[in-house]
């Protein structure tokens, strides 16, 4: 499918935009294009050594960047990009990410990959109290962002590229503390954040370019499920691979979308309606302002 920036009208109702996600997405998956280089570029991806996280990390290497991965570990059978280093870091521990941070030594970067999440099975909290999706989905990649704006360590029009997905459209609420713990529910909400995140950054800092994707509904571990039998086979014709769940980061990283923004991996710039909870901002910027008060001690 070509490449284009058109604004792309998303499909009313929530079953209708879950549908859209999986409706031939392997054959209207987005190609990211190989220009612009970017020699004497420095990105940081989370969870860039893994998953879809390793192939944008390889995309951006292979496109002349130096890239740093902030990952709890490396998978099994993962070599390291070409170009790339790996710089340990949980993102559900405030003091690993100061820590992670620290090492950084200073360095400057002008992309941005808040690319980890995970989705909890059962009710798990961080050492601080927090709900451990929403913290790592969410709260740690806030407190990455805003310790690099506070440092002066990201450049001039740096790019913020939040992943998020259409699973939030059965969110209302992206809670650090819920009452009433549902894993789908708990993902939903916190993917609802990464778009609140995305467009408070591009309202609040705006010299800096802020980006919401959806990757796609990838075949990997992240998904779940059997490696065999009829639901693999099923899924290895519905979901498309990790190299394509990439593209949308590499995207946002590399061409001109507007800013604040959300790519989807299909649909492309998502017109979304003015009903859209992720068009909510009163609710955006009461999730910033609460998660300012939470990482205040390690800010």
């Amino acid at each position: 499918m070509p490449f284009d920036m058109i604004a792309h009208r998303a499909a009313k109702g929530s079953a209708a935009r879950l549908f859209r996600c999986l409706y031939r997405q392997r054959s209207r998956t987005r190609a990211c294009p190989d220009l612009p280089r970017l020699e004497g570029k420095t990105a940081l991806v989370t969870g860039g050594m893994a998953g879809v996280g390793e192939f944008v990390s390889r995309g951006l290497a292979e496109r002349g960047a130096a890239v740093v991965s902030l990952s709890r570990g490396v998978s099994k059978g993962t070599e390291m990009p070409p170009g790339a280093e790996a710089v340990k870091c949980d993102l559900a521990d405030a003091d690993s990410i100061v820590a992670a941070v620290n090492s950084l030594d200073g360095r400057t970067f002008d992309i941005v990959v808040c690319n980890s999440g995970i989705v909890s099975r059962v009710h798990e909290v961080t050492p601080d109290g927090i709900e451990r999706t929403f913290a790592v989905n969410v709260l740690g990649h806030h407190l990455l962002y805003r310790l690099l704006i506070e440092r002066g360590q990201l450049a001039g029009a740096a790019r913020i590229v939040m992943t998020t997905g259409d699973a939030y459209v059965i969110a209302k609420h992206c809670k650090p503390f819920p009452q009433d713990y549902r894993p789908n529910l708990a993902y939903a909400g916190s993917k609802l954040g990464n778009l609140w995140q995305a467009r408070e950054l591009a309202r609040r800092y705006p010299n800096l370019r802020a980006y919401a994707v959806h990757p796609g509904v990838v075949n990997s571990g992240f998904a779940g499920g059997d490696r065999q039998g009829v639901s693999h086979w099923l899924r290895s014709k519905l979901l498309i691979t990790e190299g394509q769940g990439a593209q949308a980061a590499l995207i946002a990283a590399t061409q001109g979308l507007p800013n604040g923004s959300y790519w989807h991996n299909a649909c492309g710039v998502m017109e979304l309606p003015e009903t859209d909870a992720a068009l909510d901002a009163r609710k955006s910027a009461a999730l910033w302002e609460q998660m300012e008060v939470l990482i205040a001690p390690n800010l």
